[in-house]
């Protein structure tokens, strides 16, 4: 069954969410990076 003319499809806009991948990265990197920093150094 066809749609009437006057009348639009409405489509809902997907929202936007990080992939698992990035989301990942971005709770990750940080810590990696002051563990490299907080890392006790031995002479």
């Amino acid at each position: 069954m066809a749609l009437p003319a006057y009348r639009k499809t409405v489509r809902k806009q997907p929202r936007r969410h990080a992939s698992p991948v990035l989301l990942m990265l971005l709770i990750t990197a940080p810590a990696v990076l002051a563990a490299a920093v907080l890392r006790p150094r031995s002479r």
